[in-house]
């Protein structure tokens, strides 16, 4: 699948226009009697321990883990290309001194910071995606430090800086858009890695109780696991965030292989 990078950029930002709106439309997601009951026509997916119906929490989670996936991706791209331009353009010094910056922030396990600074705050949808975001960018600077250096070289960016372009305009006007299916490949990445992070943060407890995640959602299974309950609490959440999961990397195709032969060939 190829899809055009403007085609990607208007996709992302109507499932994120999306994922903003449905809250409001979908049904509450409030305690019942009707606790840890198997699906059946009253309850199409069965209810939890404190008969929440299971999906009416699907719903609700499913916009909450898409919104941070995108949100933190958004975020993190932003940040890398800031730095990597920076690193490229910037004064000798400056780029030394970023560039240690970022070796430092690779060096420190950011599982850990995520666990840590988690476990304390418990952030909301907003908290862990800025959590998130600033633990994955500095993956990327090195990636797009290389790539910014190839097209800086190129004869319509030198025309540009002798005409008397910046290098701010340089890079918005003739690198970006030529660098588009690079970008879109790691935007996707971090899709894919703020997924699955995020619902490992819900799954352990580390999130605002009052968000509903899918990792959150399985964590509710974990009591039941010896009885018949699981099938429910647990299969339907992890279905979703595997489907998530798949439908991102097809939907990155040939822009996400582009982005990645990029990476491949600096380690």
């Amino acid at each position: 699948m190829s899809w055009h990078p403007s085609l990607a950029a208007t996709a992302i930002a109507a499932a994120a226009a999306l994922c903003l709106m449905l809250p409001e439309v979908l049904p509450p997601y409030i305690t019942s009697r009707d606790v840890l009951q198997p699906p059946g026509p009253a309850h199409w997916l069965g209810t939890n321990d404190i008969g929440q119906d299971v999906l009416t929490g699907l719903l609700r989670a499913t916009p909450n883990t898409v919104l941070i996936a995108l949100l933190t991706a958004a975020a993190a791209l932003v940040l890398s290309i800031l730095f990597a331009g920076l690193t490229v353009t910037g004064p000798r010094w400056l780029q030394r001194t970023l560039m240690r910056v970022v070796d430092v922030l690779q060096i420190v396990p950011s599982v850990l910071v995520i666990l840590l600074v988690a476990a304390w705050v418990q952030p909301d949808l907003g908290g862990i995606a800025l959590l998130l975001a600033l633990t994955i960018w500095p993956d990327d600077v090195r990636v797009l430090r290389t790539v910014f250096r190839r097209e800086l070289i190129r004869e319509n960016v030198a025309v540009a800086r002798r005409l008397g372009g910046s290098w701010a305009y340089c890079l918005g006007r003739h690198v970006l858009p030529a660098i588009a299916p690079v970008l879109v490949g790691l935007f996707l990445q971090h899709v894919r890695q703020a997924a699955l992070k995020t619902a490992g943060l819900g799954f352990l407890g580390l999130t605002d109780p009052r968000l509903v995640t899918w990792g959150g959602m399985m964590q509710d299974a974990l009591d039941y696991l010896h009885t018949s309950a699981w099938i429910w609490l647990l299969v339907p959440p992890a279905a979703c965030l595997t489907l998530f999961l798949h439908g991102v990397l097809r939907a990155g195709g040939q822009l996400e292989h582009a982005g990645q032969t990029v990476k491949a060939g600096l380690t």
